[in-house]
């Protein structure tokens, strides 16, 4: 299960996206991130997806490509936002 880690605000400027961290998330995570615009995409449904697999599936339709190719940037880019604090992967409760 995928889930946000801290406050932060997603706003559009220009062709980025800027994620800013807020409240207690500012004290600990010091920086605005840019993310590209399918990275902005992954992240606003990360919780709602659940899986690294369901969000391939979003990625997949909402830019009419195939599954397999990105499959691997996908999981680049939750990568990237786990390491940078952003998401957390979690077990599922029962």
């Amino acid at each position: 299960m995928i889930k946000k880690k801290g406050t932060f605000v997603l706003r559009q400027l220009m062709e980025d996206f800027i994620l800013i961290p807020c409240g207690k998330t500012a004290e600990t995570v010091n920086q605005v991130l840019t993310l590209s615009e399918t990275a902005a995409f992954i992240y606003e449904r990360a919780e709602s997806a659940k899986t690294a697999e369901q969000l391939v599936r979003l990625v997949s339709r909402e830019y009419q490509v195939d599954e397999e190719d990105v499959r691997e940037d996908v999981e680049e880019i939750l990568e990237t936002l786990k390491t940078a604090g952003i998401l957390e992967e979690t077990e599922e409760k029962a």
